[in-house]
């Protein structure tokens, strides 16, 4: 391009045109040098969970040899952000560290870590930055992994009830869509106050074979978790949670993802983001996951399960066979 517009100008010696091609790439290059040199993770707070990920972040670092310098702020030490807007990559550990990244420099590079997909849409939307340069690893498990978690553990279930809050409903359809997918049949019930909340997991569990929860702050919080998995329990119908604490607290199994494997999704983001300016790849769910399962509850469902390491397995050769299947 630079080539053709001097071509307009004939006359020019072709020491002068390689003058001003050296002159006009002396601007270009450093736009195309590296993004980043370091990495500044910002911590909500300085929780086991965070600081494990700091440390795993780190440990992935080495291992792969990246050389990113990495620095780490604490939300609750300091009064306004502040990173090398220029030169660094942000990693932020949590909702609050994600509002407060999403406030600086619209050119600094940003990733969400636990952040659900709702949350990161909304500050995408209020920050008015790109995608390439505000990105995450939401807290999201993908909807496909989960129904495949149902069929392998519960293969004989065909119908399966959720609940959606005001939050979650803006994803109705792609759940449905996925279920379709799975020739599993599904049935919403949307709750939009939480008086609504126990009679709506009544109607799904005198109905339905089982209740997948999706992740929605307004149904599955302290103060609900423990009715609804007694209530599930009572009419024995078995829950699939969203995370470990959701298994040991009484659901029947779910998928989720460690720290390190989340660490080790961000780091390898970070290595291939590093060498172009607003190269981060879309939002992403996690790409690593683990299988948890409660054996008391199985047993007392009368459902045999396998071992977690025989399901992870299954579920991975389904994903597999899906991603085959949409090429």
């Amino acid at each position: 391009m630079i080539l053709r517009s001097l071509k307009k100008f004939p006359s020019l010696s072709k020491k002068a045109t390689l003058a001003i091609i050296f002159i006009t790439f002396s601007f270009v290059l450093p736009s195309l040098a590296l993004a980043y040199t370091g990495v500044t993770l910002v911590m909500s707070a300085p929780t086991a969970v965070n600081l494990e990920f700091v440390n795993a972040f780190n440990e992935e670092l080495s291992t792969q040899k990246i050389p990113l310098k990495v620095k780490v702020i604490d939300l609750q030490e300091i009064s306004h952000l502040q990173v090398a807007e220029n030169s660094e990559l942000v990693i932020a550990l949590g909702v609050k560290a994600l509002e407060a990244a999403s406030k600086l420099k619209i050119t600094t590079p940003v990733i969400g870590v636990y952040t659900p997909l709702p949350v990161y849409n909304r500050l995408l939307q209020q920050s008015k930055r790109e995608v390439g340069n505000f990105s995450a690893v939401v807290l999201d498990q993908p909807y496909e992994r989960q129904f495949n978690l149902i069929k392998v553990v519960l293969p004989e279930a065909n119908a399966v009830g959720v609940l959606l809050g005001l939050t979650s409903a803006q994803y109705a359809e792609q759940i449905k869509g996925e279920a379709n997918t799975k020739a599993i049949n599904l049935h919403i019930e949307n709750v939009s106050q939480g008086r609504e909340l126990m009679d709506k997991l009544k109607q799904i569990l005198y109905k339905y074979d089982a209740l997948l929860a999706i992740p929605d702050p307004e149904i599955y919080n302290r103060e609900t978790a423990q009715p609804i998995l007694l209530t599930s329990y009572r009419h024995q119908k078995p829950v699939f949670g969203f995370s470990k604490a959701y298994v040991q607290a009484g659901a029947l199994a779910a998928v989720y993802s460690t720290t390190k494997q989340l660490a080790k999704q961000v780091a390898e983001i970070a290595a291939e983001a590093q060498g172009v300016r607003n190269a981060l790849p879309f939002p992403q769910a996690p790409k690593y996951f683990s299988v948890a399962l409660n054996s008391q509850v199985a047993r007392s469902l009368n459902i045999k399960l396998g071992d977690d390491d025989w399901i992870h397995n299954k579920i991975q050769k389904l994903e597999a066979s899906d991603e085959e299947s949409r090429h």
